[in-house]
């Protein structure tokens, strides 16, 4: 049993050790992972006196410093007192203040106009206003989820502020137990594609990797995790990972909170807001299709309160004996490679989730620099022996043949799409060859969420590639927000648009599940001239796979069974694989290759059996 010196010990020691805190020292609390000091020293609260981070470098925890109320400008003076200094060319959206916290959470298209160089802009704007001010860069167009979570996070504040505060109590409880042995248990995920969910347990801590749900199941035991494993109660689990917002690692996430899990929810902001809109999307598929709804829209609220969102390179507490920190995992927008570093440098476990160990037009290639790796968890999804993508330049000069051929032929191109990810990276594809000549600018008719998601990644631009960024911050130019991007809205007529000219159409959903793509196939497979081409994996069980199945490379002619009726299939169909978010074959082997620290065992998973097998051989 372990009786070493306990966080409250070391919290109260440096609060002691800094006399210049107890001048103006308000309260202290403890949220979720981190340490929060209410003070009357404004200096403290916008960093610039270090005693911040002195006090965290002592109590080793993570510190945030807000304003107490007596020093706070009124509402209606701070709110004037902002708009009246704050530079305009920041283009502030919107402002919402929290008076429980003492934040202002200020949204503006140029964030960095609020803030200053070296934060001297915002300095004085908390000295005038007395309130902490923290700055969201607002998406190029309206977003809904961005709305919807800002506004849900306000009007349940008290009940998010409770629950972090116990959170944060639970989470700093005392070690019972020395920590001498580890156990990884998977409940989905392995020898399959889907269902994404790990089990981490040490004596003193139950950690989740993921809750995502399998596409194509057709009862809830096979699409969810084994969340029915004894001794898996919902109470004990002390935090859940989500490493990205794609419907096999998260949509299963509510579902825990149904059934009485009340812990946090770790996450980037951007998979946060992602997987917002990809729950959303879930339940209004289940609702069409009249199946029962696996959790209510309160769940995910509940969810949403115990959501805490956390910065790439940020280490945390999330258990008496382990620490967090995520890694950007190139796969898509927020996606994150988990670190865990278990008891005091006992063991330290490596979760890739989904990842892509090569740059792309969106992101920049997957993290894999660690100072110790133990254990590597990695996904395998091109691990067989036969996964060798085409680079992704032969991809998009296949791409754009193929669009080019069928827009010559008088023919439409669809294009089923994952909303979140590869939708994006296929808009800076058409976007860098419409600017450059190689294709005609047609009409791209958007449909179903990928106009939401895309809104989001204008939100994280600093999270997208140094290509992206480049282009919006030195050229002035959103590749998002062009004329030939037509975003349709749920009132389109479809039938319009099959009939009018050349046309490219990107749909959700991206395996024809269902969405807004299987209706424009029903339209458009009987025409010779069209073209559907996949640019993404299509999971076994899926409409997508049996098309893909059917046709074979480029073919058409065939019979597939859609909705309860017989489609004939003419339009040509296409596969074009380089554009895959996870790694292939060399990848994967070339991300443990170059690794300095070198894993003792590597788990592999994401994949079926064969190629798992196969991948493992090679890796031996």
């Amino acid at each position: 049993m372990s009786r070493g010196e306990t966080v409250q010990d070391r919290v109260r020691k440096a609060l002691i050790e800094e006399p210049a805190l107890a001048v103006g020292l308000s309260r202290v609390e403890f949220e979720g992972p981190y340490l929060v000091i209410y003070t009357r020293d404004l200096s403290a609260v916008t960093g610039e006196n270090d005693l911040a981070v002195r006090i965290a470098k002592k109590a080793k925890k993570r510190v945030i410093v807000r304003p107490s109320s007596e020093i706070r400008k009124k509402l209606e003076d701070a709110r004037r007192l902002f708009l009246e200094n704050v530079p305009k060319e920041a283009k502030v959206k919107s402002l919402h203040f929290n008076e429980l916290t003492g934040e202002l959470h200020v949204y503006a298209l140029r964030p960095g106009s609020v803030i200053g160089r070296g934060g001297s802009t915002l300095w004085k704007l908390t000295h005038l206003i007395g309130w902490k001010i923290v700055v969201h860069r607002a998406p190029a167009s309206e977003s809904q989820a961005v709305k919807e979570i800002a506004t849900l996070l306000r009007e349940g504040n008290k009940e998010r502020l409770k629950a972090l505060e116990a959170i944060g109590h639970r989470l700093n409880r005392e070690k019972i137990y020395d920590t001498d042995w580890i156990r990884v248990t998977p409940l989905g995920g392995f020898g399959e594609v889907g269902r994404s969910c790990i089990l981490v347990e040490t004596p003193n801590s139950k950690i989740l990797l993921d809750a995502g749900a399998k596409p194509g199941a057709r009862n809830l035991r096979d699409e969810y995790p084994g969340f029915y494993l004894p001794d898996l109660e919902p109470e004990s689990i002390d935090a859940v990972i989500i490493s990205h917002a794609h419907l096999d690692h998260s949509v299963a996430l509510p579902y825990l909170f149904k059934y009485g899990y009340r812990g946090p929810v770790y996450m980037t902001e951007a998979t946060l807001h992602l997987t917002w809109i990809l729950i959303d999307d879930y339940l209004k598929v289940a609702e069409r299709e009249g199946r029962p709804l696996p959790y209510s829209r309160g769940d995910v609220i509940t969810m949403l309160n115990h959501v805490i969102p956390l910065r790439y390179g940020e280490v945390v507490d999330i258990s008496p004996d382990i620490k967090l920190a995520l890694y950007n995992a190139g796969h898509i927008l927020g996606s994150s490679i988990v670190h865990l570093h278990i008891g005091e440098g006992l063991h330290n476990i490596v979760y890739t989730g989904d990842f892509k160990f090569a740059p792309t037009l969106l992101l920049d290639r997957a993290h894999n620099e660690f100072k110790r790796v133990e254990t590597l968890i990695m996904e395998s999804t091109y691990g067989g022996s036969r996964d060798v993508m085409p680079s992704r330049e032969e991809s998009i000069a296949q791409l754009i043949t193929i669009i080019k051929n069928t827009i010559e032929k008088g023919g439409k191109v669809l294009m089923p799409m994952l909303a979140v990810g590869r939708a994006q990276e296929i808009l800076l594809v058409l976007y860098e060859a419409f600017e450059s000549g190689q294709l005609p600018k047609i009409p791209v008719y958007i449909e179903g969420m990928i106009h939401e998601t895309t809104a989001i990644h204008t939100a994280f631009l600093d999270e997208l590639s140094r290509n992206v960024k480049e282009k919006v911050f030195k050229e002035g130019v959103m590749p998002f927000e062009v004329e030939y991007f037509i975003k349709l809205t749920e009132k389109v007529d479809r039938q319009e648009i099959v009939e009018g000219g050349p046309a490219i159409i990107i749909a959700t959903s991206g395996m024809l599940t269902g969405g807004p793509a299987v209706e424009y196939l029903k339209l458009l497979a009987g025409d010779k001239k069209n073209t559907l081409i996949f640019t993404s994996y299509q999971v076994p069980g899926t409409l997508g796979r049996r098309v893909l199945d059917l046709a074979g490379v480029g073919g058409g002619g065939f019979e597939v069974v859609v909705d309860g009726e017989v489609l004939r299939v003419v339009m040509g169909v296409y596969s074009v694989e380089g554009f895959s978010g996870h790694s292939d074959r060399a990848q994967l082997i070339n991300y443990i290759r170059y690794m300095r620290a070198k894993p003792r065992l590597v788990i592999i998973g994401h994949v079926e059996p064969t190629k798992s097998q196969e991948l493992a051989q090679a890796l031996r």
